[in-house]
């Protein structure tokens, strides 16, 4: 899982791996080690009717409605998002994705990324 932070923002994408996962056992995360302690992102289904974000000590914590997981899983949705308010007024946009083949080579492991819909057409 890919974790993108930009301003009031964050972006999460999913290769068919971390599908599987999430899609079989209901919940995907990841976890960066920064000296001693730890950064975790975690994402899981729930029989809830509105997505829920919580940032506790060490993570952040998404919750998103099982049936907009499920539709999710077909091959031809690429992604959903939301937003949610914040106590302090503001709001957090949340985007969550299929993570896709980058279409110029990098050096990065994506093979288990999906075919990017983008890919032999000319951009």
């Amino acid at each position: 899982m890919k974790i993108r932070l930009k301003g009031n923002s964050i972006r999460y994408r999913l290769d068919k791996t971390d599908l599987e996962l999430l899609e079989n056992t209901g919940k995907v995360e990841s976890i960066t080690h920064i000296g001693t302690g730890t950064l975790h992102f975690c994402l899981r289904g729930k029989e809830i009717t509105d997505p829920i974000i919580k940032l506790e000590h060490d993570g952040v914590h998404l919750l998103v409605p099982q049936p907009r997981l499920t539709a999710w899983y077909a091959p031809d949705q690429v992604g959903f998002e939301f937003t949610l308010p914040n106590d302090d007024g503001s709001k957090l946009h949340v985007l969550v994705e299929k993570d896709f083949k980058c279409l110029t080579e990098r050096d990065e492991d994506d093979s288990q990324a999906f075919d990017n819909p983008l890919a032999g057409q000319n951009c």
